[in-house]
């Protein structure tokens, strides 16, 4: 078995042909979303040396015979250039002078700065480095363009070359990426003052500042390049089976260094790589010095045999054809939901160490083959949870495996809290069958195993930290964990009919009356990705299961949650809760209740026949679930939720094609909050006990539709990224230049009538024209020779580079050439 798994299958969405999360139209507002987190969870600016000897250490320094000399490594690179090309370009392939005919010029061999080699010494040995970026058929649109360079073991940058160019396979398998800007201006991060007093360094603020004009050019254009670093290092962690990530920005002259793990990034102060060139090439040298785990790669996920994978592929086809109840190519298409051909995975799954202990001598541990899951993790920090359906290869049987990094160290973990609940005989929810937090080191018979744990909060208190937006920094440590359950079910997106609807819910709410009755336990997260529908031998309608305990706490005698602190999903929560400051938040088995009926409502307008139009519909949604203000480092909401509660303003909107799942939803509204003609009547009746009453009996009693599933999309206009050109911009081809390029499924339409793609084009030449970080136009021979002996020559050195060249910690390399000697040719 390999021990390093590359290019991991992404979850997909509800058509089974999309990335699930990832619409190339709506990058720009995920990266402003991942520059506004990265705003709570960035540490910096460490020192280049400590962030090199502390994540890359060197155990022999006497290992050094295959490094090259650092000297003029980077004299073909500009300072500062018109275009990232300009940089990037000289630093995979640098220019050379050649004859051709009767005149000199210049070309591009592919030896480079990073990618030079001698038959005993390299830069990066065992690595190479490529511009990524000419892969990319739309490298002007933040939704589909690729990192300017990616560096690549040996063997997969053949890989990556035989690819299709339409394809992310890139990041799947970069081991890291180097982000390139003509300038400095273009870097989201300000250095304070190098000597700066510890007084002054601590109240230095290290991002930019928000712009107090409406439009700032400069501030745009460096949270534009920022967001996009974070969105490529988030893909690549998603991408890839890993417990960090590294990767490299340029700006110009200067240089940082990032390390991404699940707890947040930390990041050194920008260095000129041109006048300390040894600290970026001893960056890039320790690096590959260092083994997969040092790198990033998590040691127990690897790579499965044949046999294994046609184990697995076979025991998915038979449950899904359980669940389903489909056969040919409709379960075949069903099938690639959960498996990716050539890509099955085996994880090993630690049982969890007794209380108190730190390590322990393994002697049995469970193995479990997967390989696309059904949940990918898009977002950086947090707990970038993948969930698989899982095939046990002993007993071949299809379980759920929740691969995530929980809050640590935590009281109750989530597999004991299950473990617990299937003793109290809690119906409707999975039962646990092992688990346990991922070791350090894959070796299952040695000693000392140790977890896999966040490192970036470790550097929390480090003098060189400084604020961001004037708050101190203060991340949340996160460890692997793994637990793997029975219930290998349907998201209830998948929902066929409003009376699936309605009984699941009840499954949920019988799971929810059991935990508090059984345990004192509330579940604090309901959600619609916390429900999952099984089909069972003996049932015809898909069951409900409550999934997910791990945010669940015990009730004290006065019904409030032992655990402070508004937790859950933003969309569901109650208007209660919602209305309060985060740190005052208490919860109630009402809430839980509420944030029930507020997933079968979203449920139904998402997923039900109903009359509402998308905008309106839009308006809905953003209104009722999605509604929030900034308050206290925190967020209020709700008023959505309030109003429709009060006056029914929104809701009298809706009218759904199924009359019994309108008079259940007018129903529970009545029971919550009934309006002033009915308050007698439903007096106190939002309890547990009524609604249960209530609710068994309309099952019971009504003939609900068994039809009636319509998929409502929502309105993104406003989200889409109004800077992209749409048309595809031409890039250097290193292949076939007769191959016509084939059409990616999350290709745009970009045809049309001759005129508008005439239009689009021009828009595109004046856009090129105007915009610093795109690709400039191809100009004619004559221009482009000058253009490439003026890069040869070099720009004159930026200010913005010279205050790091004084006294600048860095690592240097003497030369081994004799005083007097001239170097060799």
């Amino acid at each position: 078995m390999n021990q390093v798994v590359y290019d991991v299958p992404m979850a997909l969405d509800l058509t089974l042909s999309h990335t699930d999360g990832l619409l190339p139209s709506l990058a720009m507002a995920r990266n402003k979303k991942h520059v506004q987190n990265a705003r709570q969870h960035t540490l910096g600016p460490m020192p280049p040396v400590a962030f090199i000897d502390t994540f890359l250490p060197l155990a022999d320094d006497n290992k050094r015979g295959n490094l090259m000399t650092f000297n003029n490594a980077f004299k073909d690179v500009p300072r500062t250039a018109d275009t990232p090309a300009a940089i990037y370009k000289p630093l995979v392939r640098p220019l050379v002078s050649r004859v051709v005919g009767w005149r000199r010029v210049l070309t591009r061999p592919q030896a480079a700065a990073l990618n030079k080699n001698s038959p005993r010494k390299s830069r990066c040995p065992g690595f190479v480095f490529d511009t990524s970026i000419e892969r990319s058929a739309r490298p002007l649109r933040l939704g589909y363009t690729k990192p300017h360079i990616c560096c690549f073991t040996a063997a997969n940058a053949k890989i990556v070359d035989r690819a299709d160019n339409n394809t992310r396979v890139e990041l799947g398998y970069a081991e890291l990426f180097i982000d390139v800007r003509p300038d400095s201006s273009f870097d989201f991060l300000i250095d304070p003052p190098t000597d700066a007093s510890t007084e002054t360094r601590a109240a230095h603020n290290f991002f930019r500042e928000y712009p107090l004009a409406f439009e700032d050019s400069e501030y745009d254009a460096a949270e534009r390049a920022f967001g996009l670093h974070i969105a490529l290092a988030a893909e690549i962690l998603a991408r890839q089976a890993r417990t960090c990530l590294f990767t490299v920005s340029v700006f110009g002259p200067l240089a940082r260094l990032y390390r991404w793990d699940r707890e947040g990034c930390v990041v050194t102060a920008a260095f000129d790589f041109h006048a300390h060139p040894g600290t970026l090439l001893e960056f890039f040298w320790r690096f590959a010095q260092a083994s997969s785990g040092e790198r990033g790669h998590d040691p127990t996920t690897m790579v499965a045999n044949r046999e294994a994978e046609a184990l697995f592929r076979e025991a998915i086809r038979s449950h899904v054809r359980a669940q389903l109840d489909v056969d040919g190519p409709e379960l075949d298409k069903a099938v690639s939901a959960h498996y990716a051909p050539g890509h099955v995975s085996v994880i090993i799954v630690h049982p969890e160490l007794e209380p108190g202990a730190e390590s322990y001598f393994v002697t049995s541990y469970r193995t479990m083959l997967v390989s696309r899951p059904v949940v990918s993790p898009l977002h950086l920090e947090g707990r970038g949870t993948r969930g698989y359906w899982a095939v046990n290869p002993q007993t071949r049987r299809v379980m759920f495996l929740k691969d995530t990094w929980r809050v640590g160290p935590v009281e109750e973990l989530e597999g004991d809290i299950l473990a617990r609940l299937n003793e109290c005989d809690v119906r409707n929810i999975p039962r646990q069958d092992v688990h346990g937090t991922a070791a350090e080191d894959s070796d299952m018979l040695r000693t000392g195993i140790y977890k896999q744990f966040t490192q970036t909060g470790l550097f929390a208190r480090e003098k060189w930290a400084c604020r961001i937006d004037g708050n101190v920094i203060r991340t949340t440590p996160r460890e692997h964990y793994r637990l793997v359950t029975d219930a290998a079910g349907y998201s209830l997106k998948t929902l066929r009919e409003p009376e699936e609807l309605l009984h699941a819910a009840y499954d949920v709410f019988t799971a929810m009356r059991d935990a508090l009755e059984k345990d004192a336990r509330i579940h604090r997260d309901l959600s619609i990705g916390n429900i999952v529908l099984f089909k069972e031998p003996d049932r015809r309608i898909r069951r409900g299961y409550l999934i997910d305990w791990e945010s669940s706490a015990r009730i004290d005698s006065d019904g409030d949650a032992v655990r402070t602190g508004r937790a859950g999903t933003w969309e569901f929560m109650s208007m209660r809760l919602l209305s309060i400051g985060d740190a005052e938040s208490k919860h109630r088995f009402e809430d839980d209740m509420e944030a029930l009926f507020h997933v079968v409502l979203y449920s139904g307008i998402r997923y039900l026949s109903h009359d509402l139009s998308t905008p309106d519909l839009t308006t809905f949604v953003d209104a009722v679930f999605r509604a929030s203000v900034p308050y206290d480092g925190g967020a209020l909401g709700g008023w959505g939720k309030v109003s429709n509660a009060t006056n029914r303003v929104l809701l009298r909107k809706v009218h759904f094609r199924s009359a019994g799942f309108q008079e259940w939803i007018n129903t529970m509204m009545d029971y919550q909050w009934p309006p002033a003609e009915l308050k007698e009547k439903y007096k106190d009746m939002w309890t547990p006990v009524h609604v249960n009453a209530y609710w068994s009996e309309f099952l019971k009693s009504r003939e609900l539709e068994h039809d009636g599933r319509v998929v409502h999309t929502l309105s993104t206009r406003n989200l889409r990224d109004p800077i992209s050109p749409s048309n595809t911009p031409e890039v250097p081809h290193t292949g076939d230049p007769h191959k016509l390029r084939k059409r990616s499924v999350d290709d745009e339409n970009v045809g049309g009538p001759s005129g508008l793609k005439k239009a689009r084009i021009d828009e595109h030449r004046q856009l090129t024209a105007t915009t610093r970080d795109c690709p400039i136009a191809t100009p004619r021979r004559s221009a482009r020779i000058r253009n490439m002996e003026h890069d040869f020559r070099g720009a004159p050195r930026s200010a913005a580079g010279a205050m790091f060249e004084a006294g600048a910690p860095c690592y240097s390399r003497p030369s081994k050439r004799r005083p007097g000697t001239r170097p060799r040719k």
